[in-house]
């Protein structure tokens, strides 16, 4: 069994299973921070709510996945520790606990959303804030631990996608302080 494992592609689908990871975070981040977008109408932040859970659950669950499979890989093996416990990887360990961190902050910004209703809104906000970090490390594992950053496709996919996350984040803050300031001029 163990042999016809290791005959898989497993660096392949490593490295595959993280660029689908973090394409779907990055989509499940900018559907969540256009989703608060106040100008949107009603139906469609409906659907962009459920897209964005599904693309940040699926992220989240694939980069993982992305992470555990490490351990069988036969050309570099990762062990459990060098997995699970951030910087201690023999290879990259800072480009590798960067990854580690990502996955942990994602699992926290998930399970405390499922328990949104139970902690206060501040409190919430200041943890699902913790995407922005997740993203941003994961962008950095990805980018300069990424054996295939070289190909200009996958060069282009980091930079588009780190600027796709900036300029919705930017276009938020903008339509924020625009509503805020219609709403003291009105009132």
């Amino acid at each position: 069994m163990l042999q016809t494992i290791i005959n898989l592609p497993i660096w392949q689908m490593i490295r595959s299973l993280g660029i689908v990871s973090y394409l779907f975070l990055t989509i499940g981040i900018c559907l969540g921070i256009s989703y608060s977008m106040p100008i949107l109408p009603a139906a469609w932040k409906k659907i962009m709510y459920k897209l964005h859970n599904f693309f940040t659950l699926a992220g989240t669950g694939i980069g993982l996945l992305h992470g555990v499979i490490t351990v069988i890989d036969a050309y570099m093996p990762y062990t459990w520790s060098e997995v699970l416990i951030p910087f201690t990887a023999k290879q990259h360990p800072i480009l590798n606990g960067f990854g580690t961190i990502s996955g942990y902050l994602m699992l926290i910004v998930i399970f405390t959303t499922d328990l949104r209703n139970k902690l206060k809104k501040s409190v919430w906000f200041v943890l699902h804030l913790m995407a922005y970090p997740s993203f941003f490390m994961a962008f950095i594992h990805g980018y300069y631990l990424g054996t295939d950053t070289k190909s200009s496709a996958v060069h282009a996919m980091y930079l588009i996608t780190i600027a796709a996350v900036l300029g919705v984040s930017v276009i938020r803050g903008f339509v924020a302080r625009k509503v805020r300031t219609s709403h003291r001029i009105s009132v």
